[in-house]
């Protein structure tokens, strides 16, 4: 193989970065010693680029249709992890992943999807195109019974899907970072409110569930964690959320975590004393970290999904006042995660190294 180019959600998002550092990690394992590059439609900011930098893995432009062309000969192009299978996305940028993918199989080289989640996709040209790549991937792997679901609906027998999991389960270093517990410190509070998945969240009734969680849990304060660190997307919502806790327990210390280092959000989980989200990869983080976690029902089919798998409470906004609530999380973490959480997170991470273990195996294959 020539190179190794991943195409990667926004990497401005911490969960897509943490799923790249993992693909990276997992894809070295395998003795590929090989050029890495990473695929994106938009320049990561400069600390993004960076760590990049730092972790020897090049930026490939997504608009640069030439240069993703002659990156693609001969090489494995892979779709590594995350919600990558969706309607919101370019469909040029679809196109040109599609031909990257068609470019590596007719050069020598293959294409592989691991560990990715499958949302239901209404507009055509995406179905035309994902059929297309998921049908010709050499492997293809997604991290939940959903995603299976929408693929077989979508590619019927054309395609051979293997059910794994998010490879944010994969034991590597990251999972080491978050296992540095440092005691209870302050609750974590990760939001989403994000139209273009049709996601929202009410701020006064999350601000006063946050405060009623650091009352709770005697935490030493709340930390907004903003997973999208971009400019319009979670600093919005967490600063709209820092005003309205202030404005309603002044005593309580907030702070916020929007950076594009990986290792400020690790520190955050690693110190949490508890986590409350609607996010997945939050509730990953927290899982990984042995955290008590509340997931924030906001519709969205992926957090709780999670949350029937891992035994993690529940609460919609709305009743969120109701009594006895945080009794129960203190009584269900006071020695520790449940059992057959832990049980179940190290399931997760065998099926996760089965991401890369059938990787090798086609590789094996090819050699």
């Amino acid at each position: 193989m020539r190179n190794v180019v991943i195409a990667s959600g926004d990497l401005n998002n911490i969960g897509d970065f943490a799923l790249l550092m993992q693909c990276v990690e997992g894809l070295r394992r395998l003795g590929l010693t090989n050029p890495m590059l990473v695929r994106q439609w938009v320049m990561p900011p400069p600390g993004i680029l960076q760590e990049l930098r730092d972790a020897d893995i090049g930026v490939l432009s997504g608009k640069d249709i030439p240069g993703s062309l002659a990156a693609a000969r001969g090489g494995l192009v892979v779709v590594g992890g995350g919600q990558m299978v969706r309607d919101n996305a370019s469909t040029s940028s679809l196109a040109l992943l599609a031909a990257m993918m068609e470019t590596a199989r007719r050069t020598g080289g293959m294409s592989a999807v691991l560990g990715c989640g499958v949302s239901r996709l209404t507009r055509m040209p995406h179905r035309m195109l994902w059929r297309r790549m998921l049908s010709s991937a050499s492997v293809l792997t997604v991290r939940d019974d959903a995603s299976l679901a929408e693929v077989e609906g979508l590619c019927g027998r054309a395609a051979k899907p293997v059910l794994t999991a998010d490879l944010a389960f994969c034991p590597t270093t990251l999972h080491a970072a978050l296992a540095r517990s440092t005691g209870a410190g302050p609750i974590i509070v990760a939001p989403c409110d994000d139209a273009s998945e049709d996601r929202c969240i009410d701020i006064a009734a999350l601000a006063r569930l946050s405060i009623s969680a650091a009352h709770a849990f005697d935490a030493s304060g709340i930390s907004l964690v903003a997973h999208d660190s971009a400019p319009r997307m979670d600093p919005v919502v967490c600063q709209a959320l820092d005003r309205e806790i202030r404005s309603r327990a002044p005593a309580i210390t907030v702070n916020h975590v929007a950076s594009n280092a990986l290792a400020d959000y690790m520190n955050a989980y690693a110190g949490a004393s508890l986590v409350v989200t609607n996010r997945l990869h939050a509730t990953i983080f927290g899982l990984l970290a042995r955290k008590p976690i509340l997931i924030v029902d906001d519709g969205g089919t992926k957090t709780m999904a999670a949350a029937r798998q891992f035994d993690i409470a529940t609460v919609k906004l709305a009743s969120a006042e109701s009594a006895g609530l945080f009794d129960r999380l203190l009584v269900d973490n006071a020695d520790g995660p449940p059992e057959r959480r832990g049980r179940n997170i190290e399931a997760a991470g065998i099926a996760s190294a089965s991401n890369f273990d059938l990787l090798n195996a086609a590789l094996e294959a090819r050699a």
